[in-house]
């Protein structure tokens, strides 16, 4: 079904969406395919930085949204919100009228949001500054409990700043080779060393 193009399409890429009713219709379909409460934040981020739609025109829609309890604000707290019954409904029979490459680069860029809020949760950084440059306080928790960490001594913020983009996004792969040098498990090491080159192909 054709719909006329009623919203803001400011920062919108081609192909993104220029009606307020396929922009409301996203929005129930990326929570209903979460499967979990999300943060209102991320969904807009998302959506935004990848150019599907115009940030007051996701707004808004979230307000309307949430007005007709198609969405609920679960968590006022960490503002998490799920899909409602008739969400639900929404996004299971008209989620047809939005294109397969907008429904897929939505749900690619919530993932990639949802995932690298995970890393910095999980796997915190902190940078010191003392007198001769700075030390990256690094660590990977799950939950309450200190895995691991270490303190990486750098002469400046730069070198500060890349060493804690790395260790967020790698903390899994550091992590892992820790345990193999430390067991002395030769295979282990050249399984993650593997991983990290077949990762790099990807970038």
């Amino acid at each position: 079904m054709e719909h006329e193009f009623d919203a803001i399409d400011a920062g919108v890429d081609p192909g993104g969406l220029r009606n307020r009713s396929n922009v409301r219709l996203l929005i129930c379909y990326i929570i209903d395919c979460i499967k979990k409460p999300i943060k209102k934040d991320l969904v807009i981020t998302a959506m935004q930085k990848y150019g599907i739609a115009n940030y007051f025109e996701i707004a808004d829609a979230f307000l309307d949204l949430e007005n007709k309890q198609n969405i609920l604000l679960t968590d006022p707290e960490n503002d998490l919100y799920t899909v409602s019954k008739s969400g639900k409904l929404i996004a299971s029979n008209l989620s047809d009228e939005l294109p397969l490459s907008i429904k897929e680069r939505a749900m690619s860029a919530v993932t990639e949001l949802i995932m690298e809020e995970k890393n910095n949760t999980e796997n915190t950084v902190e940078i010191k500054k003392v007198s001769n440059g700075y030390v990256v306080d690094c660590h990977i928790t799950d939950e309450e409990t200190d895995l691991f960490s270490f303190q990486l001594y750098v002469p400046d913020s730069k070198q500060a700043r890349i060493v804690k983009r790395n260790f967020q996004s790698n903390a899994e792969m550091i992590y892992k080779m820790m345990i193999a040098s430390i067991t002395k498990n030769s295979d282990f090491a050249v399984q993650t060393l593997e991983e990290i080159a077949n990762s790099k192909k990807h970038i």
